[in-house]
């Protein structure tokens, strides 16, 4: 697993290495750019790092009704994760899994929104009881990382795990 940002993402798919690469999933919004990539294992999804309120959030909600009236001020429309994105980084880890090679995750910066499809797919992997060791392995290849709390919480979901990945990233 390989968790990066844009630019990053492209100097790596051009350097040496990135031929070891089996499956990209790139995350990008509508102003934003996706690597290139001519593999066949690959997941595209298009959406904002913008926050997804969890029910009954109200500071949450609050702050989302700020940032999209300043967006609307400013022209911008962002558009934030869904369940069926979560769902699609999980039918893709799927599909990836026992791949030989790397797994590529890359949004904007490499820091919120890849480290939370890149823990999905972890947490896909590894199975049910393993959500501490997958976040332990996200950090270990992108330690700064704050993965996006919105698709990290979609995946628990998905996955049906309780909490346990929510839990996990909040505690590590």
């Amino acid at each position: 697993m390989v968790i990066l940002g844009y630019s990053e993402a492209g100097m790596y798919l051009r350097g040496p290495l990135g031929a070891r690469v089996a499956g990209v999933i790139s995350i990008h919004g509508a102003r934003e750019f996706g690597v290139e990539w001519a593999g066949e294992l690959r997941l595209d999804l298009e959406f904002d790092d913008v926050e997804t309120v969890a029910a009954g959030d109200m500071g949450g909600w609050q702050r989302a009704l700020s940032r999209k009236r300043w967006a609307e001020r400013n022209g911008l429309v962002e558009v934030e994760p869904v369940r069926a994105d979560v769902e699609a980084i999980v039918r893709f880890a799927e599909a990836a899994r026992g791949l030989e090679g790397v797994v590529l995750c890359h949004c904007g910066g490499g820091m919120s929104r890849a480290p939370a499809a890149a823990l999905i797919c972890l947490a896909t992997w590894l199975g049910e009881g393993a959500e501490e060791r997958a976040v332990a392995e996200m950090r270990s290849v992108r330690p700064a990382a704050v993965p996006h709390e919105g698709l990290v919480r979609m995946g628990d979901e998905v996955l049906g795990r309780g909490r346990r990945l929510v839990e996990a990233v909040r505690d590590h």
